[in-house]
């Protein structure tokens, strides 16, 4: 904990300098004699920590407040409800606090578990209340086994995949090692189970019924806060996609996390008729399946939805009173 802490303090300063940082080159050189210095008033404060006695973690926080150093997300750890979709490349991690409560859907990649853990750190996070993971693909189930073993998870949740479609990965095996080393509880949820996260109501809307994919199997989650809605939709697939809406008459959505990173396999135009969100979500990177595809952009403009994505704007976080949403991004 006390190492994920220091390369916080140092994340946290690196962002500060960028977040100010000026065009011009004296500005930049005078950027950079300060960042030195706030390194090692940071090394030295590190040693002094360890000798306090009333803990490491609150040590660091009170110390970022002392410099006035926050990371651009903490305009949110006041708001009733955020959700916050992460930065982890092509792959998957969303992040939502409520009054004091936490819960993580997907860990991105296996190399995005301890930058995650670094995030929700700075987030004040020492306990999980429910971790989610929508299916067993590696972009999202990666870093849960190092999330797992860092932190107390009140309940974990992942689908029913039949055994011709589990993963033969490290990734997938890591997280199963995991549950048993921290006698974690883990299960699959039922098609309409209902759970609370603080007054965050939380809807299991699917897996209908078994597909043919990991894809089609995925954990599909309708969030309601006050009027607030927002609908997180894993990797499904349009054939999953098809069930949601034969299964459930109201599937209207504030927020839409779109499936499957902006692939042309998910975000038909009678789903999203069905949907009709305010705000698109796309988690996704830079790589040789050129994503989000163009057709489901164009689907996006055409519907005059708004669209976010952490390939351009970074960590993307939705902030709701119940009645409001404010989005705050990263870049």
């Amino acid at each position: 904990m006390a190492g994920r802490l220091v390369y916080a303090a140092f994340d946290v300063v690196r962002y500060t300098f960028k977040a100010g940082g000026s065009a011009e080159m004296e500005q930049q050189k005078n950027s950079k004699k300060v960042l030195k210095i706030t390194l090692l008033v940071f090394l030295a404060v590190g040693l002094l920590v360890s000798f306090l006695p009333f803990g490491t973690e609150a040590s660091w926080r009170h110390i970022f407040r002392f410099f006035g150093l926050t990371d651009f997300a903490a305009a949110a750890d006041n708001a009733p409800l955020s959700i916050h979709v992460l930065d982890v490349g092509k792959a998957d991690s969303i992040f939502v606090a409520c009054e004091g409560k936490y819960m993580l859907v997907d860990g991105g990649t296996q190399d995005c578990g301890e930058g995650i853990a670094e995030y929700l750190d700075r987030r004040d996070v020492k306990k999980l209340d429910f971790v989610f993971n929508t299916h067993p693909d590696a972009d999202h189930i990666g870093g849960l086994g190092y999330i797992i073993r860092h932190y107390q998870v009140g309940s974990y949740f992942a689908p029913d995949v039949p055994q011709n479609l589990i993963p033969q990965g490290e990734e997938y095996a890591a997280v199963q090692t995991a549950l048993r080393q921290t006698d974690t509880a883990g299960r699959s949820p039922f098609c309409g189970e209902s759970m609370q996260l603080g007054s965050l109501k939380i809807k299991v809307l699917a897996p209908v019924k078994t597909g043919d994919s990991t894809n089609n199997n995925s954990i599909i989650l309708m969030l309601t806060f006050g009027k607030n809605r927002f609908l997180l939709m894993g990797d499904a697939e349009k054939e999953e996609e098809r069930d949601l809406m034969e299964k459930w008459e109201n599937l209207s959505a504030n927020v839409l996390k779109i499936g499957h990173h902006g692939s042309s396999t998910s975000t038909s135009e009678p789903f999203l008729r069905a949907v009709q969100p305010n705000f698109a979500v796309i988690s996704v990177a830079r790589d040789t399946s050129r994503l989000p595809k163009r057709d489901v952009l164009k689907r996006l403009w055409d519907a005059n939805i708004p669209v976010y994505r952490t390939d351009v704007s970074g960590t993307l976080v939705f902030m709701s009173d119940g009645e409001k949403i404010t989005v705050l991004t990263e870049k």
